[in-house]
């Protein structure tokens, strides 16, 4: 099977063969990590009816090696591979199928009927009952796959040896899964950004957890974690080690220093088993590695025992690690705290697993890495270059999965520091060997629903001054989603404290230059989609403004006035000429296509970049020729294609107040503040034009 499939197996492994009732691919060599154990395991047997297994290996093997020559005799067979993965769904799909047929009473696949098919599909289309929940329709996707599943067998008619539809038999014959379902291909994307209730919380507490507390936990992580392994060839406390203990018994006295405790968490599943008794906190392992040993065995444990009861009485128990931790800042107000206090083994180990978790959050959330491109990321994945002029490039090196074949291709994904930092804290905090995945379980839900519980649970929230993470779906997809959104609506703002939107920007703009087949080559082409529909939604913003008085200011007023009213006049000629309802803005979008492609967003005015040879900005940098207008050298005031608008109000208000602290400050030189004046009158003079604008019609606009 293999051989024929072109699937690589490890050296060592069993063979698959056609005849077997149970394909096992557990040993494929390019599985990916988004493959899971029991997709590479085929039970045909679950197919009641045996003819029918036959069927549904024949398909699936020409769906696995679309080029055997068999399979190239089907004029309609499909002609491209298609993955393990896929063909799994296919036989869970042809499972379903051909038992319900069963169930019906039908015994050969030329007894099939559209009636049957019909209504076997309207019983599919309808979800799993649970208990207390109403069933709900499934989406069109969903439903597409098992009508596909249903139409295969008409694809491999002249392949299939045990049975088939009748001859000129097609389950909706001539009308695709799509058709048939209503699946419209092409549409918006429709998954939801994360809310900013959630995400700003979110990235503020995992960006504190990698960079503050994370560095301390990956410190003493490692201290634990060298004593661990010294204490492996230990001896344990015999007879003759009994005096060694009780050195360190009388060390801790003179000290005055308390005895270890073990974990909270380990603390409640001895009592559970054991029950409660004076020395239920003790960590005896931690004692005896104290004195040089590995544990204590009944004799020597026996021995001790009273004078550990009569030391713990006077200078109690507490867990060994972190006692006299340093000191950080809290988030909220910068007050100096212990960044922890005193942990156990397993609470240090707890709170890097969820140290790991701030770490994934980061590196999908300012990445915008798909789930399956965070799988790939392994230990040892950090990429860095320096670059001409200074600095640094990173990169974290992975696979492609989506749009390659089984197992994907090497790829590169070019990231901003604060990923880089990230990846790096989590390679010290998972302690993996080279190549083994870097963060496992990449269920961003399920870990930040965990990450909240902790939090709360243990008191560190609060401790550490974090904001509360509201209950929220989270996801890779979604944080994706909303990394695009952010870079298309606002280029120069910020997605998190000192994370600006411009550096994961050009860092996305640099990997798909660098790799244009790669994988940032689609994040590219997402940002641009929500980009071009941000801007056509500002365009028609700016139209309704413009017809309801509300018209934009500034050196380019006038050209887009006039653009707005040639579309106003067009929607009335269109009106009178052919009248109809519209439910949406369809007609007057298409009418401001033109406009709204020439539209580049700065943080305080809108560029309507029509005629480059007007461009202010690139007559000053010299370089009439360019495609672009340079935003970072934009004069507003002056530009004859820029325009101000009343939703940049505020930042006109922002500047002036700003620029009146600093006139305020005794600190400031004379001199300098004798040069912010003249910024000060630009910017009371363009908030003065947004004011006037407002009041006039567009048609009353000469």
């Amino acid at each position: 099977m293999c051989e024929t499939a072109g699937l690589r197996l490890a050296p060592g492994a069993a063979r698959v063969l056609f005849e077997q009732e149970r394909w096992v691919f557990s040993d494929l060599i390019d599985a990916h990590r988004m493959v899971l154990d029991r997709e590479l395991i085929w039970e045909f047997a679950e197919i009641l009816n045996p003819r029918w297994r036959t069927v549904a290996k024949e398909i699936l093997l020409a769906l696995l090696a679309p080029q055997h020559e068999a399979v190239l005799e089907c004029a309609h067979a499909i002609r491209s591979v298609r993955s393990p993965r896929t063909c799994f769904r296919f036989l869970q799909q042809f499972t379903d199928w051909f038992n319900w047929l069963t169930n019906q009473g039908v015994t050969r696949l030329d007894d099939v009927t559209q009636h049957l098919c019909e209504r076997y599909l309207e019983e599919r289309h309808w979800s799993v009952p649970e208990p207390g929940e109403p069933r709900r329709r499934l989406e069109p996707d969903t439903m597409a796959e098992v009508v596909r599943a249903m139409q295969l067998p008409v694809l491999y008619g002249e392949l299939l040896s045990s049975d088939g539809y009748a001859e000129g038999f097609a389950p909706w014959e001539g009308r695709s899964p799509s058709a048939v379902v209503g699946l419209k291909k092409g549409g918006p994307n429709r998954v939801p950004p994360v809310p900013d209730l959630v995400l700003q919380p979110l990235l503020a507490t995992c960006l504190y957890l990698v960079n503050v507390v994370g560095p301390h936990v990956a410190d003493l992580l490692d201290v634990v974690r060298a004593e661990a392994d010294s204490g492996q060839e230990l001896p344990r406390v015999t007879k003759e080690r009994v005096p060694a203990v009780r050195q360190v018994l009388a060390r801790l006295r003179a000290a005055g220093e308390p005895l270890p405790a073990l974990s909270t968490d380990v603390v409640g599943r001895r009592v559970g088993r054991y029950g409660a008794d004076p020395l239920t906190h003790l960590a005896w392992g931690r004692l005896a590695r104290m004195a040089g040993a590995s544990a204590f065995n009944e004799y020597a444990r026996e021995q001790v025992l009273p004078e550990i009861q009569e030391l713990a009485a006077e200078v109690g128990i507490e867990r060994p690690w972190a006692r006299q931790a340093a000191v950080i800042a809290r988030a909220d107000n910068g007050e100096q705290i212990p960044w922890t206090g005193p942990v156990g083994d397993e609470d240090l180990q707890l709170m890097a697993n969820y140290v790991v978790t701030a770490c994934l959050v980061l590196t999908s959330a300012l990445s915008g890495m798909r789930t399956s491109e965070l799988l790939e990321l392994s230990v040892g994945c950090r990429r860095s270059r320096s670059v001409p002029g200074g600095g640094v490039r990173y990169g974290l090196a992975g696979r492609l999965i989506k749009g390659k074949g089984f197992g994907g291709a090497p790829d590169e994904w070019v990231v901003i520091e604060q990923v880089d930092q990230a990846a790096a804290l989590a390679e010290r905090l998972v302690r993996r060997p080279q190549g083994a995945p870097l963060f496992g379980s990449v269920d961003l839900s399920a870990r930040v629903k965990n990450l909240r519980g902790w939090l709360e649970r243990t008191g560190n929230r609060e401790h550490w001054g974090l904001p509360v993470i509201p209950q929220g779906p989270t996801s890779p997809r979604m944080l994706r989603r909303t990394l695009a959104l952010s870079i298309a609506e606002r280029p120069g703002g910020l997605l998190a404290a000192k994370i600006a939107l411009k550096h994961i920007s050009v860092a996305t703009t640099e990997g798909y230059a660098a790799r244009p087949g790669g994988s940032q080559r689609l994040f590219h082409a997402e940002t641009h989609a929500a980009e071009e529909e941000h801007h056509m939604k500002l365009t028609v913003q700016a139209f309704r403004d413009a017809q309801a008085g509300i018209m934009p200011a500034g050196p380019g007023a006038r050209g887009l006035i006039d653009a707005l009213r040639h579309v106003d006049a067009q929607l009335k000629e269109a009106a009178r000429t052919d009248p109809k309802v519209l439910t949406d803005d369809r007609h007057l979008e298409s009418l401001l296509r033109k406009l709204a492609k020439a539209l580049h967003v700065g943080p305080a005015n809108f560029c309507w970049f029509r005629d480059p040879s007007k461009a202010l900005c690139l007559r000053l940098a010299g370089t009439p020729d360019a495609t672009r207008p340079l935003v970072g050298l934009c004069d507003s005031a002056r530009c004859p294609q820029a325009t101000h608008h009343r939703s940049q109000r505020p930042v006109w208000i922002g500047t002036i107040a700003t620029i009146d602290a600093l006139l305020d400050s005794p600190r400031i030189a004379k001199g300098e503040k004798i040069r912010m004046l003249p910024e000060r009158e630009r910017a009371a003079r363009v908030v003065a034009e947004i004011d006037a604008s407002i009041g006039t019609a567009l048609e009353e606009v000469a």
